[in-house]
């Protein structure tokens, strides 16, 4: 859960070392009401170089063929009217400008704003937007911890605050009651599940009630159309409906993870849910489903639902002491093999392997119906290849991301293992690239990277966190997908014990795999008069995010 800092004065524990605070550059604040909600923001100018790229991207908010970064943060020493509960840091490859967003603490709460990010072009227009979850937000009607989403759309100039929508469970034509800790947005995904060329939405409430089921979790689906995200034609799925495997039932935190790909090749992208915590403690092999839910012209379809389970694979994870606890924590899909159908692939960083909390891989086969727990390739850090030594705590899986890097037309996958030791530096952690084959996804020729590499800034240090989240994303507008890593337990020059700014690291593509930058981000070189970005990069906008934070 996010740390709320409370009575904590960065720039005064700045002052009484001596230290000088950055210059700071003019600014726009202001803030934004949408069904009595309120949305901060402050937009600083910052010099660029516009470019162009070619290739596809995944979150170019200013249309320029490179992708934008935007990544959340806790919100250190805050000079707002309001205090926030989080802040989304947006910066950009062409518009010359860094933007901030950042929710509202009412009362008491989690200081969820950007627990979830997700880019999609949900209008069509050539533009990424982002979707920006806040799992604790405060609905105004009843005063209900019930959570939101807010959906800020791109342009030629970037993300367009003034034109920024807003969805919560009070919003017309979305079911469901705000109730408290619904965690409604804790978990996004974007994609176009029903063809028309708009990406939809699809937003987690993984603690929603079903009928006297608490926690038992829902699934919202959000449509796309020439005026972007809309409530009409909304769709709700939960497991009391007939055609959803499992059952409702106590603490299943269905919705948990969610992703949206294509998995079959009808034209339309299908819908991928986690729920995690299914049969937690009912058996000894494993526990957790996902379900693959197909899509249609009419949205997601009800029919020829499949779904694969953490007791359902133990024949595959190659060991009796390898067990799948809590399959479905993370979640994404891709197609690793290159014959068009697309994989859905799945980590348990809570898997025993047989280390408690080593975490596993597993990766379900795309075909026209659906996935199965006989089709499945399960990867450890005991797997051929794969580099390092499974540990307690070392979570590998705990971040996911998809895409081809290699620009062989076949997905790799970018496992992060925030929990990772380095020599004698815990929790410092590690990212490892798996690549795709045509034999599917392999531990030959994998790379691993800690923060002791040469190249990469700032070295392994306990409670780094490197890899705890992690993306694919066009950075340089050629060649393969590259990556961002974020350490957001990082601390750098003028942090005060503690308070970490975390920073972003990137990572270029190539034929050969991923190349490290000497360079990075952190949350210091992002401080603007009125908030300090810490534990920045708790989360990076790719398509599609939810929990767990690191």
């Amino acid at each position: 859960m996010r740390r709320r800092i409370a009575g904590f004065s960065a720039l005064a524990v700045a002052a009484s070392l001596g230290l000088t605070t950055p210059a700071r550059a003019a600014d726009e604040f202001r803030t934004i009401t949408r069904d009595g909600v309120i949305l901060q923001y402050q937009r600083v100018a910052k010099a660029t170089s516009p470019g162009t790229g070619s290739g596809p991207t995944r979150s170019d908010f200013d249309g320029d063929g490179i992708d934008d970064i935007a990544a959340s943060s806790d919100p250190g020493d805050p000079n707002l009217p309001h205090h926030p509960t989080g802040v989304v840091v947006v910066r950009y490859s062409s518009a010359p400008q860094v933007d901030y967003f950042m929710g509202v603490l009412n009362e008491s709460g989690c200081g969820c704003f950007g627990i979830s990010q997700v880019a999609g072009d949900f209008n069509h227009d050539g533009y990424d937007d982002l979707a920006i979850g806040d799992a604790d937000e405060v609905d105004p009607g009843n005063q209900a911890h019930a959570g939101g989403v807010w959906i800020i759309p791109g342009s030629s100039t970037g993300l367009v605050v003034d034109l920024a929508r807003h969805v919560n469970q009070s919003s017309p034509g979305v079911p469901g009651d705000p109730e408290n800790y619904d965690w409604f947005g804790a978990a996004l995904a974007a994609g176009d599940l029903n063809g028309d060329g708009y990406d939809d939405l699809a937003v987690g409430a993984y603690r929603e009630s079903i009928g006297s089921a608490s926690e038992a979790g829902s699934v919202t689906v959000l449509f796309g159309g020439s005026t972007g995200i809309t409530t009409t034609g909304v769709q709700d799925i939960h497991q009391d409906q007939a055609a959803v495997p499992g059952g409702a039932e106590r603490n299943d935190h269905f919705g948990f993870t969610l992703a949206i790909g294509r998995v079959n090749t009808d034209g339309y992208a299908d819908l991928a849910i986690g729920s995690p915590h299914e049969n937690d403690g009912s058996g000894d092999d494993g526990s957790g489903t996902v379900v693959l839910m197909w899509g249609s012209a009419g949205g997601v379809s009800t029919t020829g639902v499949t779904s694969v389970t953490g007791w359902g694979i133990y024949p595959s994870t190659g060991s009796q002491e390898t067990i799948a606890w809590y399959l479905g924590e993370t979640l994404a899909i891709g197609d690793v093999n290159g014959d068009g159908l697309g994989e859905v692939v799945v980590g348990a960083p809570g898997a025993q392997t047989p280390h408690l909390r080593g975490g596993l891989l597993a990766v379900f086969t795309g075909r026209t119906a659906g996935i199965s727990n006989s089709a499945v390739r399960v990867i450890t850090q005991r797997t051929s290849g794969v580099p390092g030594d499974p540990e307690d705590g070392d979570n590998f899986a705990g971040a996911l991301a998809v895409g081809d890097v290699t620009g062989d037309g076949r997905a790799d996958v970018l496992v992060g293992t925030h929990g990772e030791a380095i020599g004698s530096a815990v929790r410092a952690g590690v990212i490892t690239l798996l690549k795709g084959s045509a034999s599917g996804l392999t531990g030959t020729g994998a790379q691993s990277f800690d923060q002791n590499d040469p190249v990469i800034p700032g070295g392994s240090e306990r409670n780094d966190v490197f890899g705890g989240s992690v993306a694919l994303l066009n950075l340089d507008g050629t060649g393969g997908l590259d990556a961002v890593v974020s350490a957001a337990g990082e601390e750098v020059g003028g942090d005060p014990a503690g308070y970490p700014s975390g920073a972003l690291y990137p990572f270029h593509g190539s034929g050969t795999g991923l190349v490290p930058q000497a360079s990075s981000t952190n949350g210091l070189d992002l401080r603007t008069d009125r908030i300090w970005p810490q534990r920045y990069g708790l989360k990076i906008a790719g398509p599609q995010s939810g929990v767990p934070l690191p």
